[in-house]
């Protein structure tokens, strides 16, 4: 346990560093016995936080080499370790295009394949997101819930992987996004209209309300930082 304690010290300190442009892509890290000296460790452990890193897609190693760090296309950016330390916001948008790529056609084959059960569970789980409001971290975990079931509804294990692989982030993003007013209740519509479609079996038209629903969804994150109108740039204070 103290190894890997010790491991995870060297991962978090050059995932930081790396995911803060301190280290660019194809750099050499240090030998390992400079490692050693550097975190007072020993090589075993030294080498398990280069196995790690390695994993994660952050950096190569390769026998008999220095490692070096990964292209970013390499790299697990969706990995929670790496959020942990790394500004989430700066992939907000990315995340934002992959939902968009992959839900509304997930919606359109939940409507051939959805059970009653399936589309009753997206009904309650839509029905207590209306009663939630200023809990941002409940509304994260609700609405995550409705579009987690909208995947499942699909009965294809790999599309549920998939679309649960983007949830950590999406609960960041939701959690900032709920406090732009109207946003609960914006997304309660859609999903209403999601749920409408599925009951009616319209493949096209649940498509077409999940489209629109991250359509309002991608307005309301470019809102998420943006300067309250009419305040004073020095003082803060609204005119």
């Amino acid at each position: 346990m103290a190894k890997t304690r010790l491991s995870n010290g060297i991962v978090t300190d050059y995932l930081r560093r790396i995911g803060g442009g301190d280290i660019e892509p194809g750099a050499s890290l240090p030998p390992e016995s400079v490692l050693c000296e550097r975190y007072g460790v020993g090589r075993s452990v030294v080498r398990e936080a280069l196995q790690a890193l390695d994993a994660k897609g952050f950096i190569i190693v390769r026998q008999g080499s220095v490692a070096v760090v990964a292209p970013r296309y390499h790299w697990h950016v969706l990995d929670q370790d790496f959020l942990s330390v790394n500004n989430p916001e700066e992939y907000y948008a990315l995340l934002q295009e992959a939902r968009e790529v992959l839900e509304p056609p997930l919606a359109a084959l939940a409507a051939a394949r959805a059970t009653n059960e399936a589309i009753d569970e997206m009904e309650q789980v839509n029905r207590e997101l209306e009663r939630v409001h200023g809990d941002p971290s409940q509304h994260a975990e609700l609405d995550i819930a409705f579009h987690d079931a909208v995947a499942r509804a699909t009965d294809n294990a790999i599309l549920v992987s998939m679309h649960s692989s983007i949830t950590g982030l999406g609960q960041r993003t939701r959690a900032a996004s709920s406090a732009i007013p109207g946003a609960i209740d914006r997304a309660v519509h859609w999903h209403d209209e999601i749920i409408g479609a599925l009951r009616d079996r319209d493949g096209i038209g649940a498509s077409a309300a999940m489209h629109l629903h991250l359509r309002q969804v991608r307005e309301e994150l470019t809102r998420i930082d943006a300067p309250a109108a009419g305040a004073d740039a020095e003082t803060g204070e609204t005119t």
